[in-house]
């Protein structure tokens, strides 16, 4: 949907504003500015546009264990659970806004300054300090590999 980090800004009433090439790419790729908001651990934001959090249900529905790298049903329950519990539905605003559960804008620090990257089948936002923590490990790791 787009490549490197954007800058975001959630405001004091925890609504992300996300720049106008985001806006625009969604609309243009979804067709629509329904997006599933979550998060597994509390402190990375996921936007799901709703297509793509559709699909991430039906595979977690589907509760065989065939094959070594297939999650079992338990599993799958628990990542449901956690993408219920910090999740919401919502629509970007005509403003360029989504609101961000406040139960997740609480636990990840979401107020000010985020960083917002586009991986996979999602958003990934992060407090700007949790941004700078992560790119410190993953640089870490990486150099490591060397």
């Amino acid at each position: 949907m787009f490549r490197g980090a954007q800058t975001g800004n959630v405001d004091a009433k925890g609504r992300l504003k996300v720049s106008s090439l985001v806006q625009r790419r969604l609309k243009e790729t979804y067709e629509s500015g329904e997006v599933f908001i979550t998060s597994l651990d509390g402190l990375t934001v996921n936007i799901f546009p709703v297509r793509e959090w559709e699909r991430v249900e039906a595979r977690l529905a589907d509760k065989s264990t065939e094959g070594n790298q297939a999650m079992d049903g338990a599993v799958k329950n628990k990542i449901l659970f956690q993408a219920n519990r910090y999740g919401a539905e919502n629509t970007l605003d005509n403003q360029g806004r989504f609101l961000v559960p406040a139960v997740l804008r609480d636990s990840a620090g979401m107020r000010g300054e985020v960083k917002i990257q586009w991986q996979s089948n999602r958003m990934v936002v992060l407090s700007a300090a949790n941004y700078d923590a992560r790119s410190e490990e993953h640089t870490s790791e990486l150099q490591s590999q060397f």
